[in-house]
C-alpha cells in the first residue's frame, strides 16, 4: 500500500508541473506586447452635435496628440468647426401649431480644447477566423472652449470622452469619438450648457513602431 501511494505521488507531481507550465504558456500567449504603437498622431474627420432641438451641427473635427507611452498621451489640441446646421423642423412646428416664434436659437459654431488621454484597454478581435483586428479604448479628459451664435458668446468648461480606435496598419487607424462638453459662460452668471459630439476620423501616426 505504501508503495502504491509513493507511485501515485510520483506520477501526479509531473502532471501538476506540466499543468503549471501549460498555464504559464497560455498567459504568455494571451498577454502580449502591443503590435502597434503611436508617437505623434494627427487625426481628421467629421462629427455631429445632436443635442440642439432646433438644428444639428455638422462639423469638421481634428486633433494633434503626442503619446508618451502606450497608456498616457497629451491631446495638445482638439477642435471642430461647424460647417452646416441641419434644421429639425421644430421651429416651423411651433409656429404652425402654436403660433410661437422662437426669438433666439443659440447654436455652437466651434469647439476647441486640450486633453489628457488614458488608454487602459487594448485587444485583438478575430473576424470569421480569417483576420485579426487590433483595437483599443481610450478616455480623454480636459478643458475646452465653445463659440456660440444668436447670441454670440464664448463659453468654457470641461470635456469627458470615450473613444474606440481600430488599427488599419502600422501608422493608420480609424477613430470613433464620443465627447460630452460641460460649459458655462462664467461664474458671475452661472448656467450650464451641455454639448455632445460624435465624430469619426482617420488618424496617421508618426514616430511609433511595431513591437
Amino acid at each position: 500500500m505504501v508503495a502504491a501511494a509513493v507511485a501515485s505521488i510520483a506520477l501526479s507531481s509531473p502532471a501538476r508541473a506540466a499543468e503549471d507550465v501549460d498555464t504559464k504558456r497560455v498567459e504568455t500567449f494571451v498577454v502580449q506586447e502591443r503590435l502597434f504603437r503611436l508617437g505623434l498622431e494627427l487625426n481628421a474627420g467629421v462629427g455631429i452635435l445632436p443635442l440642439n432641438a432646433f438644428s444639428k451641427g455638422v462639423l469638421l473635427d481634428g486633433s494633434v496628440t503626442y503619446h508618451f507611452n502606450n497608456v498616457l498621451a497629451w491631446e495638445i489640441a482638439q477642435g471642430g468647426y461647424v460647417i452646416a446646421n441641419l434644421d429639425t423642423g421644430l421651429k416651423n412646428q411651433l409656429l404652425q401649431n402654436f403660433g410661437v416664434q422662437p426669438t433666439e436659437i443659440s447654436r455652437a459654431t466651434f469647439l476647441a480644447g486640450s486633453n489628457l488621454v488614458f488608454t487602459p484597454f487594448y485587444g485583438k478581435l478575430a473576424g470569421l477566423n480569417r483576420s485579426v483586428s487590433h483595437v483599443e479604448l481610450f478616455f480623454p479628459i480636459g478643458v475646452t472652449l465653445a463659440g456660440y451664435e444668436n447670441p454670440g458668446s464664448v463659453q468654457g468648461g470641461i470635456d469627458l470622452g470615450l473613444g474606440l480606435r481600430w488599427f488599419l496598419g502600422e501608422h493608420t487607424s480609424l477613430r470613433l469619438d464620443a465627447r460630452d462638453y460641460l460649459l458655462t459662460p462664467g461664474f458671475s452668471n452661472f448656467s450650464l450648457t451641455n454639448e455632445l459630439l460624435f465624430a469619426l476620423g482617420l488618424s496617421v501616426g508618426f514616430g511609433g513602431s511595431a513591437r
